[in-house]
């Protein structure tokens, strides 16, 4: 019997929760009870671009939303519907815009379409991608431009004007093409063959070398299409830019597009940041949230150097091909032409308004520039394939033409990406 009831306290002693513990366990419970629930956010999206669904979708992730993504697939406003908050691409749904304002939940629309409806927006930097597309040309020596609009709307003038603003700053003007489309007449069918005439007619008749700047990688595929029912050579004769750098079309088009990097995705998560704000009770900000373009890439349509005199295109070329060499200087270049150096000094200002030497240096800078954004390869290696005689060459020139370290530009890349 002793035995028994000494077993029977240590089982009461081991096996008997303290006070302290369920004290504990209660309040762990009353904890896990007041955990916010996740938050039901609707995206009302006319424009499917798939960096809009990342940068929402990376944003849900971080902070536990459940995303309701019916429109996509159905186009159709799920009426009755109720959660916490609405992303919106408003387009031209009228319908869509009235259901949002209706339904008294925060809302934040991605873009400036529809600068007509009272919502917080987030939007990308329309006039820093026009002045990104006309420094291109212009570092490449065109002087006839063209803009090739999508619609006539705020976002394709505010994209207009930062490139026709900079090609002024320049001397140059900007021929205006006609809209890729409208919104009048039936919205389910176009004129495709009256408005391929029309552009090949355009295309043609300008000067040329011309450089045509289109407010969409969709718009660009076109053009580079009619350039080539034209007769018309891409980039040789017509270099051709878009905006959003959708791999989809740039790299199966029949001339791979050089195109700038509209940050959608970047934009889609700001968005989803200021919709988590007002879910809060935050009030939106005064002014339309801007985010800037990450950069430009540069594919076969614009890689080009648009130059009428022929001595001047050979010297550029032999620049081209022989970079990496660190022997190569001004002497090599004129070698490679039929003018003596005075001659060929003076024709190479005309055309590009820059030195012989400088556009050696200017051709390493961007190849070194590209090395240190795309690859691990060391400074000193990337110093030595891009025709510098020493590190500390490089390091000089960087300080000098980019106002930072090789290393601190790298980073600095490293950390554009990461965001993404």
């Amino acid at each position: 019997m002793r035995r028994l009831a000494f077993c029977v306290k240590v089982y009461v002693i081991l096996r008997w929760p303290s006070r302290q513990s369920l004290l504990a366990s209660c309040a762990g419970a009353s904890s896990i009870r007041r955990m916010p629930k996740k938050r039901s956010v609707l995206l009302a999206l006319t424009d499917t671009h798939h960096g809009f669904f990342k940068g929402v979708a990376r944003y849900a992730r971080e902070h536990r939303w459940h995303v309701v993504a019916d429109m996509i697939y159905t186009a159709k406003i799920p009426v009755g519907w109720r959660g916490d908050g609405i992303i919106s691409f408003i387009g031209d749904r009228d319908d869509l815009a009235e259901f949002i304002l209706s339904s008294g939940l925060p809302a934040v629309e991605i873009s400036m379409v529809r600068n007509d409806i009272n919502l917080p927006r987030v939007e990308g930097d329309s006039e820093r991608i026009g002045q990104l597309a006309a420094e291109h040309f212009l570092e490449r020596g065109f002087r006839h431009f063209a803009w090739a609009p999508f619609l006539d709307d705020v976002v394709n003038a505010e994209r207009y004007r930062g490139f026709a603003n900079r090609l002024a700053q320049a001397g140059s003007t900007c021929h205006l093409m006609p809209a890729a489309d409208s919104r009048h007449g039936n919205p389910a069918t176009c004129d495709w063959t009256g408005r391929r005439k029309h552009l090949m007619r355009e295309l043609k008749r300008l000067p040329k070398p011309l450089a045509v700047f289109c407010y969409n990688d969709c718009v660009a595929a076109d053009i580079i299409d009619a350039c080539d029912d034209a007769g018309l050579l891409v980039p040789e004769g017509v270099a051709v830019m878009g905006v959003d750098n959708d791999p989809i079309l740039c790299e199966c088009v029949r001339v791979p597009l050089s195109s700038v990097c509209h940050d959608l995705e970047g934009m889609a998560y700001q968005a989803a940041a200021l919709l988590d704000r007002l879910m809060s009770g935050r009030k939106p900000p005064a002014q339309v949230v801007r985010v800037p373009p990450t950069g430009l890439v540069t594919r076969r349509s614009t890689d080009v150097i648009a130059i009428e005199n022929l001595q001047v295109a050979r010297a550029l070329r032999y620049i081209q091909d022989h970079y990496a060499n660190h022997l190569l200087g001004v002497d090599s270049v004129v070698a490679a032409t039929e003018l003596s150096r005075r001659p060929l000094e003076i024709a190479f200002r005309e055309e590009l308004k820059r030195t012989i030497n400088e556009e050696i240096v200017r051709v390493r800078m961007e190849k070194a520039k590209n090395l240190l954004s795309t690859t691990n390869e060391k400074v000193v290696e990337i110093a030595a394939v891009t025709g510098f005689t020493q590190p500390s060459h490089l390091f000089r020139t960087f300080r000098k033409l980019v106002g930072m370290s090789p290393k601190e530009y790298r980073k600095k890349q490293s950390a554009k990406q990461s965001l993404k």
